[in-house]
């Protein structure tokens, strides 16, 4: 299994009012007290990641349902042809960096499984690689 030191995740971002057209953030109106959740897709560095991944996989954030649970922002691992696809989807959406679910699912007809947990979106990142570098010998 190949194991790199290589950071796979970006520094952690704070909340942040929404901010208007210009810039500044926004105080009047029916948006006024909205503010932007941080996801997974905001602690993943995919150029990193892109650059630990065989040239035929990617990386990228995407939109999942899982079941009848509201959409989630994942990260999605799958090669450029068809074949298979891993998921990492955050347990709590509030708490990206926190405790990861993987799915996986064998090709474009299969069912996703779920087949682990990971405590931390770090070592996610790291066992998908991984795993990557498994189903790509």
């Amino acid at each position: 299994m190949t194991r790199h030191d290589t950071d796979l995740t970006r520094p952690e971002t704070r909340h942040r009012t929404t901010e208007n057209s210009n810039g500044a953030a926004a105080a009047d109106g029916p948006l006024a007290g909205i503010r932007r959740t941080e996801t997974v897709a905001d602690r993943a560095d995919f150029d990193a990641l892109d650059a630990e991944l065989p040239e035929d996989w990617e990386a990228k954030p995407d939109l999942v349902q899982f079941g009848p649970e509201p959409l989630a922002e994942t990260i999605t691992f799958e090669r450029t042809a068809a074949g298979p696809k891993l998921i990492l989807k955050p347990t709590d959406p509030s708490d990206p960096g926190g405790e990861i679910e993987f799915y996986e699912r064998g090709g474009p007809r299969a069912s996703r499984r779920r087949t682990r947990s990971v405590d931390a979106l770090s070592e996610a990142l790291r066992v998908a690689v991984n795993r990557i570098h498994q189903l790509d010998r």
